[in-house]
């Protein structure tokens, strides 16, 4: 039997996405991250550096929130507004990794984000 819960940052029924998915208590699913405070919901826009750092600050704080963290990612899905700014993107990420610790990824650009973000990722993680 799998186990599945269901967590969502608003009032239930808000938005047609729950933020995170857990099963079994094993994996976490997380949305769509963007720049934003975390404890607002306002977009923090600024330059790519500027968002990438802000969206994998936020990945952390979740991470941590429900018993994962970075070394525990195991797939990225990055969604760029400007493909073009992907080398600028992959400088700040790979600071949020271990070298030895990457997980799969995919990155695509040219994507028409919400709210004019420049950066938003989709991410997998195991539980410590």
């Amino acid at each position: 039997m799998v186990d599945l819960k269901y967590v969502t940052g608003g009032e239930p029924g808000s938005a047609p996405y729950s933020d995170l998915v857990v099963v079994s208590d094993k994996i976490l699913y997380l949305s769509g991250l963007v720049s934003e405070d975390l404890e607002t919901g306002d977009l923090l826009p600024g330059d790519i550096t500027a968002e990438t750092r802000r969206t994998f600050q936020n990945l952390k704080t979740i991470l941590e929130q429900n018993g994962s963290d970075m070394d525990h990612v195991i797939r990225v899905e990055v969604l760029l507004a400007d493909f073009s700014q992907r080398d600028e993107m992959n400088a700040e990420y790979m600071k949020h990794f271990s070298p030895a610790r990457m997980p799969a990824r995919l990155c695509f650009g040219g994507v028409d984000l919400a709210g004019g973000c420049k950066i938003e990722v989709m991410v997998t993680a195991a539980k410590k």
